[in-house]
C-alpha cells in the first residue's frame, strides 16, 4: 500500500497519523475534511462535506487510495450532526469504495463508547463483549462497527474497525476528557488570582492511551487487520480523572483550587471502562508503548502555544 487517504484530516489524530504514515513508507498521504487542513501535513487535500455521498465519491475517485483511514466524526454536538458525521460518512465511504475501488482497504475508527456500561467482572473489556451504548455518540459508533462487519461479510470488502479508548497527546481537543481539563486549567492560569478551576465528575475510571500508540494501531489495522474485525487500542490500565487532574495541576507549578461542577458531567457517562488489547497484540502485533506520564507532560507542554494561539 502506497497511497493513503485520511478523512477528518484537520483533526487531532490526523496530525499525528500523517507523519507516521510517511515514516512507514507511504508515498502519498492525502487528506479530506470539511475544514482546510494544515499546510505541509498532507501531500494534497480536498475540502469536502463527507456527509454528502457525492462529495465522498469525488474524493475517493480523484485520490484513488490504496487504504482509507476514516477519522471523520464529531463527538460533542447536536445529535443529528453526531449521526451524520460518524455513521453517514462511514456508510458513504463503504458504498463509494464498493462501487469504484473494491480492493481499497478501509480502517474505520470506532470508540470505547460502543461498550456502554461494562460490569467490572468483564473488564478489561474485550471486543467480543456485546455492548449497550447509552449516548448518541456510542450508538453511532456501534452502528459503524456493524457496517464494517456487514461490508466484509456481504460485500467482500476489506474493512476493519480500530477502537481507541481515551486518547491523550499534544493537540488533544477539549471534546476529549484530558483536553477539557487542560483547557480549563489554561484558562484558569490566564485569569487573576485566586485561581479556581471548575471541573466535572472526577471519580470516573478511564483507560488513557497515547496518540502515538493509537496511530501505530491504525496503521497496523490497515496492514494486518482481518476484514470485519474490531481492535481495541488501549492500555489495560484504569486511572481516575481525579488522578489525571492532580498530575496536571502539578505540571502547572501553580496553586489551583478545584470546584466540582455537576453541570459539566456528560450525559450517560460510564463509571469505569478499561480495555483489553490482547486481540490487537495477537492479530496486529500491536501493544502500547508510550508511558502515561510522558504523554501527559507532552500534552500539557504543547497546550501552552495552542492556548496562546487560540486567544490571539
Amino acid at each position: 500500500m502506497t497511497v493513503a487517504l485520511v478523512t477528518g484530516a484537520a483533526g487531532f489524530v490526523a496530525q499525528h497519523l500523517a507523519p507516521a504514515l510517511r515514516n512507514k513508507g507511504f508515498t502519498k498521504i492525502l487528506g479530506a475534511d470539511i475544514r482546510p487542513t494544515r499546510q505541509g501535513v498532507f501531500d494534497a487535500s480536498q475540502v469536502a462535506d463527507l456527509t454528502v455521498k457525492s462529495e465522498m465519491l469525488r474524493v475517493v475517485e480523484s485520490f484513488a487510495p490504496d487504504v482509507v483511514f476514516h477519522l471523520a466524526g464529531l463527538v460533542n454536538t447536536f445529535e443529528d450532526s453526531i449521526r451524520a458525521s460518524n455513521l453517514d460518512t462511514a456508510r458513504h465511504l463503504i458504498e463509494c469504495v464498493r462501487e469504484t475501488s473494491p480492493l481499497t482497504r478501509i480502517v474505520l475508527v470506532g470508540s470505547a463508547a460502543e461498550y456502554g456500561e461494562v460490569p467490572l467482572d468483564r473488564q478489561p473489556v474485550e471486543e467480543t463483549f456485546v455492548g449497550n451504548p447509552q449516548g448518541v455518540y456510542g450508538k453511532a459508533k456501534a452502528a459503524v462497527s456493524a457496517l464494517a462487519s456487514h461490508a466484509a461479510a456481504e460485500d467482500g470488502l476489506h474493512v476493519v474497525v480500530a477502537r481507541p479508548f481515551n486518547i491523550i497527546g499534544p493537540g488533544v481537543p477539549s471534546s476529549l476528557v484530558v483536553g477539557a481539563i487542560v483547557d480549563r486549567l489554561r484558562r484558569t492560569l490566564a485569569g487573576p488570582p485566586p485561581r479556581s478551576a471548575r471541573i466535572g465528575k472526577t471519580t470516573s475510571i478511564r483507560d488513557f492511551v497515547a496518540v502515538e500508540d493509537v496511530v501505530e494501531g491504525l496503521i497496523l489495522a490497515g496492514e494486518r487487520g482481518k476484514p470485519g474485525a474490531a481492535y481495541n487500542l488501549c492500555t489495560g490500565v484504569g486511572r481516575s480523572v481525579a488522578e489525571v487532574l492532580a498530575k496536571l495541576i502539578l505540571l502547572t507549578r501553580e496553586g489551583i483550587e478545584v470546584e466540582n461542577d455537576p453541570s459539566l458531567v456528560r450525559e450517560m457517562e460510564t463509571n469505569a471502562l478499561v480495555g483489553s488489547w490482547r486481540k490487537s497484540q495477537l492479530e496486529l502485533d500491536w501493544s502500547p508503548h508510550v508511558q502515561f506520564d510522558v504523554s501527559l507532560r507532552a500534552t500539557w507542554e504543547a497546550s501552552a502555544s495552542e492556548f496562546a494561539n487560540s486567544i490571539v
